[in-house]
Protein backbone atom coordinates (compact mmCIF):
# COMPACT_ATOMS: atom_id res chain seq x y z
CA UNK A 1 0.00 0.00 0.00
CA UNK A 2 1.30 3.28 -0.70
CA UNK A 3 -0.48 4.93 1.83
CA UNK A 4 -2.82 7.72 2.52
CA UNK A 5 -3.36 11.45 1.61
CA UNK A 6 -5.67 14.16 3.18
CA UNK A 7 -8.74 14.22 1.62
CA UNK A 8 -9.78 17.27 3.76
CA UNK A 9 -7.45 19.09 1.28
CA UNK A 10 -7.67 19.68 -2.60
CA UNK A 11 -5.92 16.76 -4.31
CA UNK A 12 -3.45 19.61 -6.37
CA UNK A 13 -2.32 20.06 -2.90
CA UNK A 14 -1.27 16.33 -2.31
CA UNK A 15 2.40 15.18 -3.16
CA UNK A 16 2.31 14.80 -7.27
CA UNK A 17 3.06 11.17 -7.16
CA UNK A 18 -0.23 11.22 -5.08
CA UNK A 19 -2.20 13.63 -8.02
CA UNK A 20 -0.78 10.99 -10.50
CA UNK A 21 -1.80 7.63 -8.91
CA UNK A 22 -5.30 9.01 -8.11
CA UNK A 23 -8.56 8.52 -10.36
CA UNK A 24 -10.32 11.59 -11.29
CA UNK A 25 -13.65 10.26 -12.72
CA UNK A 26 -14.67 13.66 -13.95
CA UNK A 27 -11.75 13.43 -16.69
CA UNK A 28 -13.24 10.25 -17.89
CA UNK A 29 -10.51 8.55 -20.28
CA UNK A 30 -8.00 11.83 -20.33
CA UNK A 31 -6.60 10.40 -17.86
CA UNK A 32 -3.14 8.05 -17.63
CA UNK A 33 -3.56 4.48 -18.11
CA UNK A 34 -2.22 3.30 -15.28
CA UNK A 35 -4.54 4.96 -12.78
CA UNK A 36 -6.82 2.54 -12.75
CA UNK A 37 -4.09 0.49 -10.80
CA UNK A 38 -2.64 2.82 -8.76
CA UNK A 39 -5.71 4.42 -7.18
CA UNK A 40 -6.31 1.75 -4.99
CA UNK A 41 -3.18 1.74 -3.61
CA UNK A 42 -4.19 5.68 -2.12
CA UNK A 43 -6.13 6.00 1.15
CA UNK A 44 -8.05 8.91 2.29
CA UNK A 45 -6.59 8.72 6.27
CA UNK A 46 -4.78 5.79 8.33
CA UNK A 47 -8.12 4.37 9.37
CA UNK A 48 -9.27 4.05 6.05
CA UNK A 49 -5.81 2.05 5.19
CA UNK A 50 -6.23 -0.29 8.07
CA UNK A 51 -9.33 -1.41 7.30
CA UNK A 52 -8.93 -2.11 3.92
CA UNK A 53 -5.77 -3.99 4.94
CA UNK A 54 -7.22 -5.63 7.83
CA UNK A 55 -10.13 -6.67 4.81
CA UNK A 56 -7.44 -7.67 2.39
CA UNK A 57 -6.19 -10.27 4.87
CA UNK A 58 -8.82 -11.94 5.16
CA UNK A 59 -9.80 -12.41 1.88
CA UNK A 60 -6.51 -13.63 1.50
CA UNK A 61 -7.45 -16.33 4.49
CA UNK A 62 -10.67 -16.99 2.56
CA UNK A 63 -8.83 -17.43 -0.89
CA UNK A 64 -6.47 -19.57 0.84
CA UNK A 65 -8.69 -22.12 2.68
CA UNK A 66 -10.55 -22.52 -0.51
CA UNK A 67 -7.79 -23.46 -2.47
CA UNK A 68 -8.60 -21.02 -5.30
CA UNK A 69 -7.51 -22.19 -9.30
CA UNK A 70 -5.78 -19.98 -11.46
CA UNK A 71 -8.47 -18.52 -12.92
CA UNK A 72 -10.04 -16.96 -10.27
CA UNK A 73 -7.18 -15.01 -9.11
CA UNK A 74 -6.91 -13.86 -12.69
CA UNK A 75 -10.43 -12.96 -12.98
CA UNK A 76 -9.82 -10.57 -9.53
CA UNK A 77 -6.90 -9.40 -11.55
CA UNK A 78 -8.58 -8.18 -14.41
CA UNK A 79 -11.73 -6.86 -12.27
CA UNK A 80 -9.31 -4.68 -10.85
CA UNK A 81 -8.89 -1.88 -13.60
CA UNK A 82 -12.83 -2.81 -14.82
CA UNK A 83 -13.97 -1.69 -10.94
CA UNK A 84 -12.19 1.60 -11.13
CA UNK A 85 -13.41 2.32 -15.20
CA UNK A 86 -17.06 1.67 -13.41
CA UNK A 87 -16.24 5.07 -11.45
CA UNK A 88 -15.92 6.92 -14.55
CA UNK A 89 -19.46 8.12 -14.71
CA UNK A 90 -19.80 9.29 -11.17
CA UNK A 91 -19.86 12.94 -10.29
CA UNK A 92 -16.56 12.95 -8.73
CA UNK A 93 -13.05 15.13 -9.16
CA UNK A 94 -10.96 12.44 -7.27
CA UNK A 95 -11.14 8.85 -6.05
CA UNK A 96 -8.83 6.75 -3.93
CA UNK A 97 -9.14 3.43 -2.41
CA UNK A 98 -8.84 -0.04 -2.56
CA UNK A 99 -12.44 -0.67 -1.56
CA UNK A 100 -13.97 -1.64 -4.59
CA UNK A 101 -11.24 -3.79 -5.52
CA UNK A 102 -11.91 -5.77 -2.44
CA UNK A 103 -15.36 -6.27 -2.96
CA UNK A 104 -14.74 -7.54 -6.60
CA UNK A 105 -12.11 -10.09 -4.17
CA UNK A 106 -14.98 -11.27 -1.88
CA UNK A 107 -17.47 -11.73 -5.05
CA UNK A 108 -14.53 -13.78 -6.68
CA UNK A 109 -14.26 -16.14 -3.65
CA UNK A 110 -18.27 -16.19 -2.90
CA UNK A 111 -19.13 -17.20 -6.54
CA UNK A 112 -16.10 -19.66 -6.53
CA UNK A 113 -17.67 -21.40 -3.16
CA UNK A 114 -21.15 -21.57 -5.02
CA UNK A 115 -20.32 -22.80 -8.26
CA UNK A 116 -17.91 -25.36 -7.29
CA UNK A 117 -19.96 -27.49 -4.90
CA UNK A 118 -18.37 -31.19 -5.79
CA UNK A 119 -14.54 -29.27 -4.47
CA UNK A 120 -16.41 -27.99 -2.17
CA UNK A 121 -17.80 -29.27 1.65
CA UNK A 122 -21.18 -27.93 2.43
CA UNK A 123 -20.19 -25.62 4.85
CA UNK A 124 -17.94 -24.00 2.28
CA UNK A 125 -21.20 -23.75 0.26
CA UNK A 126 -22.72 -22.27 2.57
CA UNK A 127 -20.18 -19.87 3.55
CA UNK A 128 -20.14 -18.26 -0.05
CA UNK A 129 -23.99 -17.92 0.08
CA UNK A 130 -23.72 -15.60 3.35
CA UNK A 131 -20.95 -14.02 1.74
CA UNK A 132 -22.77 -13.23 -1.40
CA UNK A 133 -25.84 -12.49 0.60
CA UNK A 134 -24.03 -10.11 2.35
CA UNK A 135 -22.45 -8.20 -0.17
CA UNK A 136 -25.56 -7.54 -2.01
CA UNK A 137 -27.60 -6.73 1.58
CA UNK A 138 -24.86 -4.47 2.29
CA UNK A 139 -24.38 -2.71 -1.25
CA UNK A 140 -28.18 -2.33 -1.29
CA UNK A 141 -28.45 -0.68 1.81
CA UNK A 142 -25.58 1.81 0.75
CA UNK A 143 -27.72 2.52 -2.24
CA UNK A 144 -25.14 3.59 -4.67
CA UNK A 145 -27.89 4.94 -7.19
CA UNK A 146 -28.73 8.00 -4.70
CA UNK A 147 -25.25 8.67 -3.00
CA UNK A 148 -22.58 9.62 -4.90
CA UNK A 149 -20.52 9.74 -1.36
CA UNK A 150 -22.09 9.06 2.17
CA UNK A 151 -20.05 8.90 5.65
CA UNK A 152 -21.08 5.78 6.97
CA UNK A 153 -20.91 5.90 10.84
CA UNK A 154 -17.71 5.72 12.72
CA UNK A 155 -15.89 6.46 9.32
CA UNK A 156 -13.91 9.59 9.18
CA UNK A 157 -13.78 9.63 5.64
CA UNK A 158 -17.09 10.12 2.89
CA UNK A 159 -17.26 6.50 1.11
CA UNK A 160 -18.20 6.53 -3.10
CA UNK A 161 -20.78 3.23 -2.67
CA UNK A 162 -20.53 3.49 -6.62
CA UNK A 163 -17.05 1.67 -5.87
CA UNK A 164 -18.29 -1.18 -4.07
CA UNK A 165 -21.22 -2.27 -7.05
CA UNK A 166 -18.52 -1.70 -9.50
CA UNK A 167 -16.66 -3.65 -7.72
CA UNK A 168 -18.72 -6.63 -7.26
CA UNK A 169 -20.04 -6.51 -10.50
CA UNK A 170 -16.71 -6.51 -12.19
CA UNK A 171 -16.01 -9.31 -10.15
CA UNK A 172 -19.16 -11.36 -11.07
CA UNK A 173 -18.36 -10.62 -15.01
CA UNK A 174 -15.05 -11.63 -15.05
CA UNK A 175 -15.37 -14.46 -12.46
CA UNK A 176 -18.39 -15.82 -14.65
CA UNK A 177 -16.11 -14.90 -17.78
CA UNK A 178 -12.83 -16.63 -16.84
CA UNK A 179 -14.82 -19.91 -15.44
CA UNK A 180 -16.76 -20.48 -19.11
CA UNK A 181 -13.73 -20.00 -20.61
CA UNK A 182 -11.70 -22.65 -18.45
CA UNK A 183 -14.20 -25.00 -18.71
CA UNK A 184 -14.56 -24.51 -22.38
CA UNK A 185 -10.94 -24.99 -22.99
CA UNK A 186 -11.01 -28.11 -20.55
CA UNK A 187 -14.05 -29.71 -22.43
CA UNK A 188 -11.69 -28.99 -25.78
CA UNK A 189 -8.65 -30.37 -24.32
CA UNK A 190 -10.41 -33.45 -22.99
CA UNK A 191 -12.01 -34.32 -26.33
CA UNK A 192 -8.92 -33.82 -28.45
CA UNK A 193 -7.25 -36.44 -25.83
CA UNK A 194 -10.02 -39.19 -26.48
CA UNK A 195 -10.03 -38.83 -30.32
CA UNK A 196 -6.05 -39.27 -30.29
CA UNK A 197 -6.44 -41.87 -28.36
CA UNK A 198 -8.99 -43.37 -30.46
Amino acid sequence: MAGWVPLDQPSAQWPLWAQQWALHPDAGWHQPTWVFWTSAWLHGSSAHLSRNLMALGLLAMLGASARMPPHAALAWLLAWPLTQIGMLHQALHTYIGLSGVLHAGFTVVALHHLTHPIQMDRHQRILGLILLAGLIFKILMENPWQHTLFRPVGSDINVAPWAHLSGAAAGAVVYLFTSVTTRALSVKRLTRKQRTLN
